[in-house]
């Protein structure tokens, strides 16, 4: 078998058909319901509440290559997984991530229990959405992806296409990966013109990426510089909030076990030229609230490029020519959290 053509393998999961309408659930949205484990709920919700609370620790930390984060300016529209930073135009290139895995077709990646910990807010992967955005578009993490995972990411974009199998929306199967590794993804879009709910919720998808000015990576596409201002331009986020809001929980027999060790992948930074570079390096954390302008002056204005990084821990290493340098302490006037982590 040709490791470039996809094969849809194991049935892994039936969905049901999504919800006309979702209802929030305030407290698990908000996360104000201290004593939830106490409370008589539904096992699936359970799992939900289970799940967040697995994921809460990793809200705050420094952004890297790997990281599923919320968008800061629209949380509940959606959130990204994060691929590789762009040094040239200093914006993160990604995938637009959703919490509803029963919309999943042949270029989406499902989030499963090798993931964990992973907030249920991010449920599917659009590897065929993939996005560019800056540092401030980025709000708390919700998962971590291990080097193995976003390679599947990677390849789903690439090949997803090529799969074969007949369309059938809500369906979650097992596909083969090269290195004898799989994915859960689903099946190819149908042709059929009103046919398949998952065609019209990518296009509700990508008319809420137009409203919020994220910009596609996809060289195909076209880029967006101005918002639409449509008379029900605020229709799409109605109806995706919604939702993303509801609870699609994939019915099968999974183990909720973390993968130890997991490896995020590292997006480096590097220096132009030819020459050996001579100088101080030392590597930083910067402040999770920290924004990119305010990090870009600082660095000017201390003299300081940065030569690689964000690593495993988020921390990046910079340079200073000036062999007698010596950073401030973090504090006020910048935006240092860590000096040598």
């Amino acid at each position: 078998m040709n490791a470039l053509t996809p094969s849809l393998a194991i049935v892994a999961a039936r969905l049901p058909s999504p919800p006309s309408s979702a209802e929030l659930l305030e407290g698990e949205v908000a996360g104000t319901t201290p004593d939830w484990r106490g409370i008589a709920v539904p096992e699936h919700l359970m799992e939900r509440f289970e799940r967040r609370s697995d994921a809460a620790p990793l809200a705050a930390r420094p952004i890297a290559g790997g990281q599923i984060h919320l968008l800061a300016r629209l949380p509940g529209f959606g959130a990204v997984l994060l691929d590789a930073w762009d040094s040239t135009r200093q914006r993160w290139r990604g995938w637009l991530v959703t919490p509803d895995a029963s919309y999943a077709d042949a270029c989406g990646l499902v989030v499963e229990e090798r993931d964990a910990p992973a907030d249920p807010r991010a449920g599917l992967v659009l590897c065929d959405m993939p996005v560019t955005l800056a540092v401030t578009d980025l709000g708390a993490c919700l998962g971590v992806f291990s080097q193995e995972r976003l390679q599947a990411a990677r390849w789903l974009e690439r090949h997803g296409r090529a799969n074969g199998a007949a369309s059938a929306p809500g369906v979650i199967a097992r596909v083969a990966l090269p290195g004898d590794d799989y994915a859960l993804t689903g099946t190819p879009l149908s042709s059929e013109l009103g046919k398949d709910g998952r065609v019209a919720y990518r296009q509700l998808l990508r008319q809420g990426l137009q409203q919020l000015q994220i910009a596609s990576a996809d060289a195909a596409a076209p880029q967006v510089k101005t918002p639409v201002t449509a008379a029900n331009a605020n229709r799409w986020l109605k109806i995706v909030t919604a939702v993303a809001a509801s609870v699609m929980v994939v019915q099968s027999a999974w183990l909720f076990l973390p993968k130890e060790g997991a490896v995020v992948g590292n997006a480096e930074f590097r220096s132009g030229g030819s020459g050996v570079e001579t100088g101080v390096r030392t590597r930083v954390l910067f402040r999770a609230e920290a924004t990119e302008a305010e990090i870009r002056t600082w660095l000017q204005r201390e003299q300081l490029e940065i030569v690689a990084g964000p690593d495993t821990l988020g921390a990046f290493t910079v340079l200073s020519r000036n062999r007698q340098k010596v950073l401030p302490p973090p504090g006020p006037g910048n935006p240092l959290a860590v000096i040598n982590p």
